[in-house]
């Protein structure tokens, strides 16, 4: 409901009707509307890990890595309005949210690198530049989302492409741990 109309003004008592349970009930879990937004959020990035796993058919390292980066950008245009709304407009932004935004993030990289069998970067450069990735991959998605014109097949193989030249230029740099 938050993200359907883009209003941030709904009340408990209207959500409480669309899910078909009592009032109280939403204040007994949650302890306000951005409690229950935050414990959405955190479902749905849940979900949007689970749903970026690698899929069987995908055999090869690129074939992976290109299977996670689109799952991730057609995951993120599935739920448009609450990505815009919630996480890049920032439109109920708490503590919990920001958290919880965080730690997909690091999730992700953590995923994005398992995929090619690399290890897990241990040095800080390592950490940032998959990071860094990750905020790549982020901002082509927003691109994605913003504009029609934009072909997806273009965008995972751009976004692939990044992410190895993110590899070898930490390689380059010293970074042995990817």
């Amino acid at each position: 409901m938050f993200t359907e109309d883009g209003s941030a003004d709904i009340s408990a008592a209207a959500v409480a009707r669309r899910a078909d349970v009592a009032h109280g009930l939403l204040f007994y879990y949650f302890t306000d509307k951005k409690g229950l937004v935050a414990a959405a959020l955190v479902d749905m990035l849940d979900e949007l890990a689970a749903y970026q796993s690698p899929r069987p058919e995908e055999k090869t390292e690129r074939e992976r890595l290109e299977g996670f980066v689109r799952r991730h950008v057609e995951f993120l245009d599935r739920y448009r309005m609450a990505y815009l709304r919630v996480i890049r407009e920032g439109v109920f932004a708490t503590p919990e949210i920001n958290r919880a935004v965080q730690q997909a993030r690091s999730n992700a990289a953590d995923q994005v690198t398992e995929l090619p069998g690399l290890a897990k970067p241990g040095s800080a450069r390592g950490r940032v530049a998959v990071s860094g990735w990750i905020g790549f991959l982020d901002r082509l998605a927003d691109e994605y989302i913003d504009d029609p014109e934009l072909d997806l097949d273009s965008v995972v193989v751009l976004a692939a492409d990044a992410f190895d030249a993110v590899v070898n230029a930490a390689r380059i740099s010293g970074c042995a741990d990817l």
